[in-house]
């Protein structure tokens, strides 16, 4: 059944993302509320340009943590007044087809359950597999008997997903992502310069400079807080800096997708092997990525068009397909006989 008065969900850790069925972009903000004494006092982007600069009594946050859902009351309130931005296209209440991940707990799952039964207040609510999602979301057919490797580098998790015949073979959810390359960055500029940065300018240098194999060398000047003095002072940070301090996660990313194409039955193992596997995700994005995961495990690396799209664009397919109606699932799916 097509149901015309429908949103499209993708709750990232860093960024959520909503589409309605015309495939518009309703809303693409930042995951992150801003609180003041207990209260809600923006959310999105707003709370964003909060971050690492509020007073002591406001505290800007994302509720999630490495793709699932840490923080419920919060993330309930940034979704439902995200939500309610797109709701001027729509009349009554949209049913809300949402990608949740595979490889969550017991818990984690009743986290979502309360975040979407909460103050949503969705017409109907219709689950999809993360990976699913992506795996319609760049383009491979569900119906192909052949199996297809994604890999969904995003903020606070790498997802990857082994597909074949409309189903998901093999998936992993590796606690690995930009965000834990922020960090990487950030390290690195308070040993090398002595110099506290935060999550924001490590970010921004991440964006700049980063690459993979060769690359240009630029550099960027930032502001931070000694630790030698205490005092706010400036640095000048180099490519080569922010690349070296990025390689040991991005190898240890590549060394989990080597393991998991070893241990691939034989007739999977050689769809991959002559297919290769298709990269998305924000993160995706840093220059040379897919150059140096086609060098290191010997196999062709697709790169897609706007990666970080790529959850909602397979959403948005199955909201737009009634075959692929068959992709969604339940809340009590979700949930089942165990909480």
């Amino acid at each position: 059944m097509l149901l015309h008065n429908a949103l499209g969900i993708d709750f990232g850790t860093d960024t959520i993302k909503i589409c309605d069925r015309k495939n518009r972009i309703t809303v693409c903000e930042k995951n992150m509320i801003a609180v003041r004494d207990g209260r809600m006092i923006a959310v999105g982007d707003a709370a964003y340009d909060m971050y690492e600069k509020t007073p002591v009594n406001v505290k800007a946050e994302c509720p999630m943590v490495h793709g699932v859902i840490a923080q419920q009351k919060n993330a309930e309130l940034v979704l439902s007044s995200l939500i309610r931005k797109s709701r001027h296209l729509l009349s009554g209440r949209p049913a809300i087809y949402i990608a949740v991940p595979r490889d969550i707990s017991a818990v984690e799952k009743r986290a979502y359950y309360n975040v979407l039964t909460g103050t949503v207040q969705a017409g109907r609510i219709f689950l999809v597999d993360k990976g699913i999602a992506d795996t319609i979301g760049v383009g491979v057919s569900m119906e192909s008997p052949r199996a297809s490797m994604l890999v969904n580098i995003g903020a606070g998790t790498t997802e990857i997903s082994v597909a074949a015949g409309g189903k998901i073979l093999l998936s992993k959810t590796l606690q690995i992502g930009g965000n834990n390359l922020d960090e990487d960055i950030a390290t690195m500029v308070r040993r090398m310069f002595h110099l506290n940065i935060g999550m924001k300018t490590a970010a921004i240098l991440k964006n700049r400079l980063a690459y993979l194999l060769d690359g240009p060398a630029n550099s960027l000047t930032v502001f931070g807080i000694s630790t030698i003095s205490g005092l706010p002072v400036s640095a000048e940070i180099t490519s080569m800096a922010v690349s070296l301090a990025i390689a040991g996660t991005i190898e240890n990313i590549t060394a989990e997708l080597r393991g998991i194409i070893d241990r691939l039955p034989p007739q999977f193992h050689r769809d991959i092997m002559e297919a290769g596997l298709c990269l998305t995700g924000g993160t995706s994005l840093i220059p040379n990525l897919s150059d140096y995961m086609r060098r290191e495990l010997g196999i062709p690396i697709a790169m897609v068009r706007e990666p970080g799209l790529t959850t909602l664009r397979g959403i948005q397919m199955i909201m737009n397909h009634p075959e692929l109606s068959d992709c969604t699932f339940s809340l009590k799916d979700l949930t089942g006989t165990t909480i």
